[in-house]
């Protein structure tokens, strides 16, 4: 009881935390302030490399870590900066260390009263996701049906290993991080917003769009084949042989 007191009291404190971040964040710079800023950014850049891309990378762990606005501001100076290659793995490296963040934060301060108190109800939840929890969350990374603040907490309430979060995170947010990293690489010689829309964007775009079905008939493949294999390692005329000799 005592613990689960300090868990709940733990995790007010934090939501009263991320609030006022939140609060603060509604003034986060824009892509506007970005181009703005762009000689002065370039020249800390040029005179600080290594801690100009640290800092990125901590901004990005941070945003993405207490589901506050700006990721995609940030993901859009990593293409600016630091090219689509070292941007790319600038966002996505840091964005899943900040989910697998919010993940952790969520099982060890609310998984243990959540299952004492609901256990019964999520049964079912848990054995679905012992089944298929790499395949559901890689298909919300894709589409993000469930926003990406509330997923990492929602998952962190699972059985789901930390390990595997972090690995099929990695995988899943690749792509749209990817596309938003080749939009910065425009922003140089962008004035407006539809100036970033260029075909290789656009087709990029159709890329991502299509991914989640793409991923379904690869997962329905993989899973085909993987039952095909069990049943036939098991299969009731392979023992009878194996007892005969």
């Amino acid at each position: 009881m005592r613990s689960t007191l300090r868990s709940l009291m733990w995790g007010t404190a934090g939501l009263l935390a991320v609030a006022a971040l939140v609060s603060a964040g509604q003034a986060m710079p824009d892509v506007d302030w970005l181009l703005a800023r762009q000689s002065d950014l370039r020249a800390m850049q040029a005179d600080s490399p290594w801690q100009f891309g640290c800092a990125m990378f901590m901004l990005m762990t941070l945003l993405c870590a207490l589901a506050l606005p700006g990721c995609s501001v940030v993901a859009l100076g990593a293409g600016l900066f630091h090219g689509f290659a070292l941007g790319t793995a600038i966002v996505v490296v840091g964005s899943t260390v900040g989910a697998t963040l919010s993940f952790l934060a969520s099982r060890y301060l609310w998984r243990d009263a959540v299952r004492r108190r609901w256990g019964d109800r999520l049964a079912g939840i848990e054995a679905g996701l012992a089944r298929d929890g790499a395949y559901c969350l890689f298909s919300l990374r894709v589409a993000p049906i469930i926003p990406f603040g509330l997923l990492n907490p929602l998952m962190g309430l699972s059985a789901m290993p930390t390990w595997q979060f972090f690995s099929v995170s990695l995988l899943g947010m690749f792509a749209g991080s990817a596309v938003y990293v080749y939009a910065g690489t425009t922003l140089a010689a962008a004035q407006q917003w539809h100036d970033l829309f260029s075909p290789g964007l656009m087709a990029a775009l159709a890329g991502v769009a299509l991914l989640p079905w793409l991923t379904r008939a690869v997962w329905k493949r993989v899973v085909d084949v993987s039952a095909a294999r069990r049943a036939q390692a098991f299969s009731p005329q392979r023992a009878a042989r194996r007892i005969v000799r």
